[in-house]
């Protein structure tokens, strides 16, 4: 794999290896319905979720009310974790993706564990770790990519967190939407669509089953550099 993206920058935050079982008695388990908020950007960060099923968008919003997704958030994930460290507020909206099930903890409680579990501390600020080298990436990606070159970026980093090789080939073994795939890359669903077709042409990209298949990753690479002209 092209080392530029070994570093696990991918927007999709799934299969995640935390484990938050020392803070399940804390709080309460609430089922949740597809596109359903969880909280909005600028309210008061009262509590902490862990996502115990199903996957969560956070977005940011704009003052005129426009949306800029950050990260889907899968299995093993925390929100509005910027609680813990004394933010009166949410910096973030969050809204369901898929059906989902949340554990909803109290902040106070959430954070007394965290300041006297050393083992718990360590996984949040890994968690947030992987948060920060998101926005990063996303950073560079607006400024200097083009809607097309962002959405190849995506797919190697895709390919990168949770491809699967075989026969030269790299399996991507989750599953997203065209809506999800613009949604992160600040993009409209139809450039999405237009854009997949056109991998799907050149045959750098082939769909399996349900799951993408990077059939020729050097190629997807130079899609990256370069850019693809339609």
């Amino acid at each position: 794999m092209i080392s530029f993206f070994d570093d696990k920058t991918s927007p999709w935050m799934e299969n995640l290896p935390y484990d938050w079982h020392e803070v399940y008695s804390l709080g309460q388990t609430i089922p949740y319905q597809k596109h359903e908020s969880i909280f909005h950007q600028d309210q008061a960060a009262k509590h902490v979720y862990v996502v115990l099923q199903g996957r969560i968008r956070l977005f940011l919003t704009t003052p005129s009310g426009e949306e800029k997704a950050i990260a889907i958030i899968g299995k093993g994930g925390l929100l509005g974790e910027c609680g813990l460290f004394d933010h009166p507020t949410y910096n973030n909206g969050a809204i369901t993706a898929s059906k989902a099930t949340l554990l909803k903890i109290p902040v106070e409680r959430f954070k007394e564990a965290f300041s006297t579990n050393l083992t718990l501390a360590h996984q949040v600020l890994r968690f947030l770790d992987g948060k920060n080298r998101i926005l990063a990436s996303h950073t560079m990606q607006l400024s200097f990519y083009s809607a097309a070159q962002r959405i190849c970026f995506t797919l190697l980093q895709l390919g990168s967190t949770y491809g699967k090789g075989i026969e030269g080939k790299r399996i991507i073994t989750v599953r997203f939407t065209h809506q999800e795939l613009a949604n992160v890359v600040g993009t409209s669903r139809v450039t999405v669509a237009g854009t997949m077709k056109e991998l799907e042409r050149r045959h750098i990209l082939s769909k399996d089953g349900g799951l993408y298949v990077i059939e020729d990753e050097e190629m997807l690479y130079r899609s990256v550099l370069d850019g693809l002209s339609m």
